[in-house]
């Protein structure tokens, strides 16, 4: 069986990011918010999003299961309060279960975490469990810069993101180190954030010195994994020099 355990939902309905819009809009007036009710996206809809997209390349690469979570660049952490980041996570949580859901064979589920900056990681577990033990989802998205560029969260290794650690090492699920969006003028996403902050946890895995707290968290939690995607040019990078 080959398993792609890097897939986003980036071809969601439209419905989903009028939606969000409507959302960011509301964060300063929280009685324009809109209710998670107002968003419609039907069966049908989520079928036509996977069946002309993602399924069909999945088909034609030869792919048979996909650890399908929502799209990252969506995440974008540093929006809003963690009111903002906990109702967004559900929503696009959901559409990955209904994914699976309707494609069983195809697609199993990774959680969005509703991180938000400044407050305790250990906000997120309850949806950890949700998604885990309600959905049957195997990992989790972990955003190691929930600020957007501006990387004022502690490192990896630091104890300040062992309650996320000691769920993973509980529940037997992998994490996926992902960044969002950039808010930060000086990365763009793409082209800048994604290829330098994600691959940090490999460079601190395989050149301890960077961080002296390193030695102590791999020791605390032997068991517990994480997946570094977008790392290729940042390792290209490292063998040229």
């Amino acid at each position: 069986m080959i398993i792609d355990c890097h897939g986003h939902y980036t071809t969601a309905p439209k419905a989903l990011e009028t939606w969000r819009n409507r959302q960011i809009a509301g964060i300063g007036d929280p009685s324009a918010r809109p209710k998670v009710s107002e968003l419609k996206i039907s069966d049908d809809e989520l079928r036509e999003s996977i069946e002309t997209n993602q399924l069909r390349l999945m088909k034609e690469r030869g792919s048979d299961l996909t650890i399908f979570s929502p799209r990252a660049s969506f995440m974008a952490h540093h929006i809003g309060d963690f009111e903002v980041s906990s109702t967004w996570a559900a929503i696009c949580n959901e559409l990955c279960f209904r994914v699976s859901e309707l494609f069983p064979d195809h697609f199993i589920g990774a959680a969005m975490l509703p991180q938000s900056p400044g407050v305790d990681v250990a906000s997120c577990i309850p949806e950890i469990e949700r998604c885990v033990n309600a959905y049957g989802f195997v990992g989790i998205n972990l955003n190691p810069d929930p600020s957007g560029g501006h990387w004022n969260s502690p490192p990896l290794s630091d104890r300040h993101w062992y309650p996320l650690y000691e769920k993973m090492v509980e529940l037997d699920i992998p994490a996926m180190v992902h960044v969002s969006t950039s808010c930060n003028a000086c990365f763009h996403t793409t082209g800048a954030h994604y290829l330098t902050p994600t691959p940090r946890p490999s460079c601190s895995a395989s050149r301890r010195t960077c961080s002296p707290t390193f030695p102590r968290c791999a020791s605390s939690f032997r068991t517990a994994a994480a997946r570094c995607p977008t790392t290729g040019a940042a390792f290209a990078g490292w063998r040229r020099r």
